[in-house]
């Protein structure tokens, strides 16, 4: 019999942090595990961009395509990519049950995902405001996930939190599981809290979104039992970029560059992260899943220390665009705008610092007039920008946190004088990316078959690595494609 498979997700994990728990905590699940030989860990190897270009929605499109970035040409989270290559999409298609919960690319919707019967459940990642879900009741719980990650920043804002889970209390309480409210997720979500008070670092409670995730997925899993799903989580990542510092200082050459009651505060950052995945783990471990699936940890690429933080100079503070209509209005009238334009262009969903826009055209050379433009009304603001252009989608980076000459001009409250009119918003920060991209990543197995692991072996390198272009390859000879 073919083992069921569960895919999560663990964005930038790489093997040596995942080590470094099973090290640490041995009486956790996947201590466990690994020292029943029931979890195996390989090393996959990002390989078809330079290390220095690696972003986790191109090497998320690569590693669930099989395709290298030059055929996919999906970088940004707003970039265009054909459903049809994704390898669910792609099981679903060959009468192979699937289930998705926040993949990233999820959100480029399959034209058969209503009418397709191996779609069991489908909630997308949060990077469209287009809200379809499969089951339909899960809408509003996708509409809260979607809009708390539209509003995310480098440092959270806690007042509009409340405000949108006080716009939902009614139906939570009316229907409290179809938002992943249960035991399991109560019990996560406390120990968040706790954490955010112990470490007096409200920024751990972003990890919150997990358990809710989890728990909805538990409860569709369980009902549908479908071949292949996933389930995706950023909230390591995070941490890793934030902290590396704290959980490693020794990996710097340069030392005291925060003080040591931030690194005390900061230090267990990843561990707290990895332990609710290791009780997510439990959490099926209990309910006699690993009976018939086989888990895997997979990351498109993974984290190491930021070679290049020792000669950063650290920000005081981060800005976003928070008010888009503000920005495109401002644009509009601040430039030798084609009236034919100003009504082509739409806002698409992306992560801060990068920007994403829909020119409706085919026009090419309207899609470069209109790049041109933002990039020449970015700068005489007085920002370093970028402007990236895929088919008729344009993507604006515009990173004020490492922005040099901005930090240096501008201190917190000049900025936000000056841009705020503009439909920017400034926040102070305490923490910076000490944590960089690396391109190896992890396809950790628990539970696999023989069979299984001798197909994994059968694409490891003379490096050791499986080259994650290799995964879908895997999946589709698993299943027989």
């Amino acid at each position: 019999m073919v083992r069921k498979i569960i895919n999560l997700e663990l964005n930038e994990v790489p093997p040596s942090v995942l080590f470094d728990f099973i090290n640490t905590y041995p009486h956790s699940r996947l201590s466990k595990f690994y020292r029943d030989n029931q979890l195996v860990i390989y090393k996959t190897k990002a390989s078809d961009v330079p290390k220095k270009k690696l972003y986790p929605s191109q090497t998320w499109a690569s590693f669930n395509t099989g395709l290298p970035y030059s055929e996919h040409n999906c970088y940004w989270y707003s970039d265009p990519l054909r459903p049809e290559h994704l390898i669910w999409n792609r099981l679903a298609l060959n009468n192979i049950n699937v289930g998705i919960i926040g993949s990233i690319h999820s959100s480029k919707y399959p034209k058969d995902l209503k009418s397709n019967p191996n779609y069991k459940f489908y909630l997308p990642d949060c990077f469209t405001d287009q809200i379809i879900t499969k089951p339909i009741n899960y809408s509003n719980f996708q509409d809260l996930n979607s809009k708390l990650v539209a509003q995310s920043a480098r440092v959270t804002n806690i007042f509009a939190l409340i405000k949108l889970i006080i716009s939902k209390t009614t139906d939570i309480i009316l229907h409290p599981t179809s938002y992943g409210i249960s035991l399991f997720s109560l019990r996560q979500i406390s120990n968040t809290l706790f954490w955010a008070f112990k470490f007096q670092n409200k920024e751990f409670i972003r990890m919150s979104q997990f358990p809710l995730l989890a728990s909805v997925y538990t409860d569709l899993l369980c009902k549908h039992l479908p071949a292949y799903s996933t389930i995706f989580t950023n909230h390591l990542a995070g941490n890793m970029h934030r902290y590396w510092y704290a959980y490693r200082k020794q990996d710097f050459n340069k030392g005291n560059r925060y003080p040591k009651n931030w690194i005390k505060r900061n230090k267990h950052s990843f561990f707290n992260s990895i332990q609710m995945v290791d009780d997510f783990v439990n959490h099926l471990y209990k309910r006699n899943i690993f009976n018939n699936f086989t888990l895997i940890i997979s990351s498109s690429m993974g984290q190491e220390a930021n070679p290049s933080f020792d000669n950063y100079k650290l920000s005081s503070y981060d800005g976003k665009i928070k008010n888009m209509n503000l920005f495109l209005e401002k644009l509009v009238k601040s430039t030798d705008f084609p009236k034919i334009l100003a009504s082509k262009i739409s806002y698409e969903r992306n992560m801060a610092p990068q920007y994403g826009f829909l020119v409706n055209t085919n026009n090419l050379l309207l899609v470069e007039t209109f790049s041109s433009l933002l990039f020449a009304f970015t700068s005489k603001l007085g920002f370093k920008s970028k402007v990236d252009i895929s088919s008729n989608y344009v993507t604006l980076t515009l990173d004020p946190a490492g922005d040099i000459d901005l930090q240096t001009t501008y201190n917190l409250k000049e900025a936000r004088s000056k841009f705020q009119p503009y439909g920017f918003e400034f926040t102070p920060i305490e923490d910076h990316h000490s944590g960089s991209h690396s391109e190896i990543g992890t396809l950790a197995i628990i539970n696999g078959s023989n069979r299984f692991h001798k197909l994994v072996h059968g694409f490891i390198g003379k490096d050791e690595n499986i080259d994650y272009l290799d995964y879908s390859n895997l999946i589709s000879k698993y299943f027989s494609l």
